[in-house]
């Protein structure tokens, strides 16, 4: 739903209560915190607070809220406090334009989904497959395959050129060039969260035509 996120792990809940961890972009760079949310279904309200920041960020909360104005239509305000570590004033700069880019993002995309699947009622919007393969190996090499995306080119007939960056363990960016049976060669770019040895999710960014999104 949200464009800047790339993953979320819902590691905790307890009636109101719930831990998340999220794998997000900000300014175009690959992030990972862990929130801290409190739902209030009665007021309409979701509080969330940063645990574990990540860098520049030293605290960061908000609240969602929820305003029903008649039975089909609502506001919605998405409020945040935060401060940079040390309180440069560089960082309070790049936090703001981050804060704001995504918060536009997702209010936008939280209105366009909502309505959208008001509209279609039972229709369904996101389609989703699954297909299973059954390999004579051990599961980390696989693993190990999947994970070494930079040898693709070499490894992989379809795959023209690979870019692989891994800035922070475990978050990586990877720009693909793919060869089509036309021989057309198209981009595509996706952030992938590594959870060794067990699993792989990845979010694309740079889509291919017919897609509006694609995660796995």
């Amino acid at each position: 739903v949200f464009p800047p996120t790339i993953h979320v792990d819902r590691t905790e809940a307890d009636g109101d209560q719930e831990r998340i961890h999220i794998w997000a972009t900000a300014n175009g760079q690959a992030k990972e915190w862990t929130s801290r949310r409190t739902l209030d279904r009665e007021n309409l309200t979701i509080t969330f607070r940063q645990e574990i920041p990540a860098a520049p960020v030293k605290h960061m909360g908000g609240t969602w809220i929820i305003e029903p104005l008649a039975d089909d239509r609502s506001r919605v305000r998405l409020l945040h406090d935060y401060s940079a570590v040390g309180d440069d004033p560089h960082d309070l700069l790049w936090i703001e334009q981050a804060v704001d880019k995504n918060s536009t993002s997702e209010l936008a995309a939280l209105k366009v989904n909502v309505e959208a699947a008001h509209a279609a009622a039972t229709e369904e919007l996101t389609f989703s497959f699954t297909d299973t393969v059954l390999i004579d190996g051990a599961a980390k090499d696989v693993f190990d395959f999947i994970n070494e995306a930079q040898l693709w080119a070499e490894r992989l007939p379809h795959v023209a050129v690979v870019r692989l960056s891994e800035d922070t363990p475990g978050l990586q960016e990877l720009e693909m060039d793919t060869r089509a049976k036309d021989g057309s060669v198209h981009t595509t770019k996706s952030y992938r969260v590594v959870f060794p040895h067990h699993k792989i999710a990845y979010k694309q960014v740079t889509l291919p035509a017919l897609m509006t999104l694609h995660t796995g």
